[in-house]
């Protein structure tokens, strides 16, 4: 016991990092993720250049 009257406590150790677990890493799961990015990367552009255009309709209508 301290002398303050309070129970010494161990100390608590830090939680242990996760570890990562391997993925799939073959050629094929690559490309895929690449794909799927670049579509994903077309698909926000596309929708910039749309609300773009429509934007520039809208003024050319007043």
């Amino acid at each position: 016991m301290s002398p303050f009257g309070e129970t010494d406590m161990p100390q608590v150790n830090q939680p242990r990092n996760k570890s990562k677990i391997m993925g799939d890493r073959s050629p094929k799961s690559n490309r895929k993720k690449s794909n799927q990015k670049q579509a994903q990367a077309n698909s926000a552009d596309r929708i910039k250049k749309q609300a773009t255009a429509d934007k520039q309709a809208a003024n050319k209508k007043r």
